[in-house]
């Protein structure tokens, strides 16, 4: 299995997969041009797409999901409530047999790989976080949630790779100029994780397989890279564990990441 987060942030989200002979796209919030852009520099391209898992019906996940379906043929999985919310312009330009609807904790098969969707806590309708695996290796996407619950751990423990939100730091946003409803949304359950939350969450969840950490979905107002980097530290340090023993990397909006192999 290889990755690549092509973009991440409230301007554009999208991220690339290969799992096999399978070409797959986690959400499609940026232009079709700069998803082929972004490919080319890893030698990659988009030509021989298969499937596009969408989180959430929010614009900055789908904007570009209807330019991307004219000039690909594909098969797009997302939840129920995200299909049913889907702007009409971006629903009604793509046949509905393309989108198949994902049931929440219901593991899909394709051959040579799964892909587990589960619910995640945000203000849209029916958000979905997703795990693909590839026989015993995994990679978990997280990303556009408040919180995530205790009960619901073992869905994502222990992956070789987590794609995870870490929006915000605390401070930054309350002093920002940003309107108070707007903060308090961010804040709130439904909202994003913060640099802190998204740290001691992941210490939750990562073990002995887990070797990538990719932090993503960072506000480009409300947050520093190094503010991000130094949360995990300090996170890490407190619970007497060597956050150097994970290859920890910082997701941006108006450039790629390297290109991941999980092996």
């Amino acid at each position: 299995m290889e990755f690549i987060v092509l973009a991440s942030g409230s301007k554009g989200n999208s991220t690339y997969l290969e799992i096999g002979n399978e070409k797959i796209l986690i959400d499609c919030g940026i232009s079709y041009k700069q998803v082929r852009v972004r490919l080319e520099e890893h030698n990659k391209t988009i030509d021989g797409l298969t499937k596009v898992f969408i989180t959430h019906e929010h614009g900055d996940h789908i904007a570009h999901l209807g330019m991307l379906a004219k000039k690909h043929d594909f098969d797009i999985y997302l939840s129920e409530g995200s299909l049913k919310n889907l702007k009409k312009k971006i629903k009604y330009e793509i046949d509905c047999r393309r989108f198949k609807v994902c049931v929440p904790e219901k593991l899909l098969e394709f051959g040579n790989f799964k892909v587990l969707p589960f619910n995640v806590y945000h203000d849209a309708i029916e958000p979905f976080g997703y795990r693909f695996y590839e026989n015993d290796k995994s990679l978990v996407y997280i990303t556009d949630t408040g919180y995530f619950p205790q009960r619901k751990y073992s869905l994502i423990t222990n992956a070789e790779a987590y794609i995870i939100e870490s929006n915000h730091e605390v401070e930054m946003l309350l002093e920002s100029e940003r309107p108070w409803m707007l903060k308090r949304r961010i804040l709130d359950d439904e909202g994003h994780l913060s640099n802190e939350d998204s740290a001691n969450l992941l210490l939750n969840l990562a073990g002995d397989k887990t070797k990538i950490i990719v932090l993503a979905h960072l506000s480009e107002e409300c947050n520093l890279r190094s503010k991000a980097l130094e949360a995990y530290n300090k996170a890490f340090i407190d619970e007497g564990l060597d956050i150097s023993a994970y290859k920890l990397i910082v997701a941006v909006q108006h450039y790629s990441t390297e290109l991941f192999s999980i092996e």
